[in-house]
């Protein structure tokens, strides 16, 4: 598995956020409706907000290259 990206982090974190607010009689949304909301939210978002996710993102990184030592992305 590869490392999450710091958008992939964000939208974990938002999905979360709007899962839980999510009024259960609702119907269910599609997902791609839900990563466009969640892309608009991104670039919206606070430079500061975007640089932590980008901290946490470089720490997960670094938590897989010594999980996975020697690992290479190979689509």
């Amino acid at each position: 598995p590869r490392p999450p990206n710091a958008w992939i982090l964000y939208r974990s974190d938002k999905l979360r956020e709007l899962t839980a607010r999510r009024d259960p009689s609702a119907p269910k949304r599609l997902q791609a409706d839900i990563s466009k909301e969640i892309a608009d939210l991104w670039k919206a978002e606070d430079p500061e907000v975007r640089h932590e996710y980008e901290r946490i993102a470089d720490i997960k990184k670094q938590e897989h290259a010594a999980a996975y030592p020697g690992y290479k992305f190979q689509p």
